[in-house]
């Protein structure tokens, strides 16, 4: 063979081979390959801002952490209208018992007390699960696979870094003055689903899932919250995941307030929205004498649904919110140390 074709025949063989290779590389790189499980949230509370809200109604604690509290415009007390101020408890488990409207509250007349003020402790996602681009439909009586959902909170707490007086560690560096602390709080919540019924006995994995609050009726759980959803599907033995993340803020007292007259009493809060039984004890209570308004007042709170149409107000910032409810709570900004702070103190 000719010596001057073998050159170009090799170069010819080098850039086919280039060529023929291309597609399949590019094409390994960047198709996907197998189940894909993708969870969606939307939080319902406040589709302003995006996030789900909680209000736990701790009007009480803030005034006995700040009695100034009504010339600085914070909610008032129970009370009003030449009225003593009334003592009330901020957990509904220890408010006054009534077997329709409060069956987890206290009996005993001595120690029953009314709420302090409207509470909302469930926060509303809507939520939907595909597999492959599409929803689940499963038999309720089993034998299909079904997702299943579980919940994860995280709280954000900021915490002001200074250095430990004994070592002087505790920064990464000098302009770490702030940071923020995650603490896991999944154990203050409850996560309940619930899926569409096409038809009976089918379940379908779009829905709703509602979130609450269990946890302490305490200042210091006011704080932004990342909520974390995460869904598996098992499939004969592979098991398949996908997870999504939200906010849920809880407030202390909702910023802006609505004042409502009842008994002669008056009380700032929420907008109610009656549940069915309180139509029912309205008329019974109205009528309450001075020694029966502490019922008559945990009826009205417990009795309705509290609706808080701008529960941030001027805020945009549920972190900046909670802040600012804890320090007039009388809960302190948190100081400690970087865990991740070098062995030798910055420079």
């Amino acid at each position: 063979m000719n010596r001057k074709v073998l050159p170009l025949i090799a170069a010819l063989l080098v850039l086919l081979a280039a060529v023929s290779t291309t597609p399949f590389s590019y094409a390994v790189t960047t198709a996907t390959i197998g189940p894909k499980l993708v969870v969606t949230t939307i939080p319902e509370d406040d589709q302003i801002r995006k996030m789900g809200i909680m209000v736990l109604g701790l009007v009480d604690t803030v005034y006995d952490a700040n009695p100034d509290a009504a010339a600085s415009g914070i909610p008032g007390r129970l009370g009003g209208n030449g009225l003593p101020d009334l003592q009330c408890t901020n957990d509904p488990t220890k408010a006054i018992y009534d077997p329709v409207w409060n069956p987890v509250g206290v009996t005993d007349p001595t120690v029953a007390l009314p709420l302090c003020a409207p509470q909302d402790l469930l926060s509303q996602h809507k939520l939907l699960v595909t597999f492959n681009g599409q929803t689940l439909v499963w038999r309720e009586s089993g034998g299909d696979p079904t997702p299943i959902v579980t919940c994860n909170v995280l709280e954000k707490d900021k915490v002001n870094v200074v250095p430990d007086p004994k070592t002087n560690l505790g920064q990464q560096f000098k302009q770490e003055n702030l940071m923020t602390k995650l603490v896991d709080v999944s154990d203050k919540f409850i996560c309940k689903v619930r899926w569409k019924s096409p038809a009976p006995g089918l379940r379908e994995s779009v829905g709703v899932l509602d979130v609450y609050y269990v946890g302490p009726f305490e200042a210091h759980w006011a704080a932004d919250n990342i909520l974390t959803v995460e869904a598996s599907l098992t499939i004969g033995r592979s098991v398949i995941f996908g997870a999504d993340i939200q906010d849920i803020c809880v407030l202390a007292w909702s910023w802006w307030y609505f004042p409502f007259e009842f008994a002669g009493i008056s009380v700032s809060g929420g907008l109610p929205v009656p549940k069915p039984t309180w139509w029912e004890l309205k008329e019974q209570l109205h009528s309450a004498s001075a020694a029966g308004t502490a019922q008559y007042l945990n009826a009205f709170l417990v009795g309705n649904h509290w609706v808080f149409p701008d529960a941030l107000g001027p805020f945009t910032s549920c972190t900046d919110l909670t802040l600012v409810e804890r320090q007039l709570a009388g809960v302190a900004l948190e100081a400690g140390q970087d865990p991740m702070a070098p062995a030798v103190a910055p420079a």
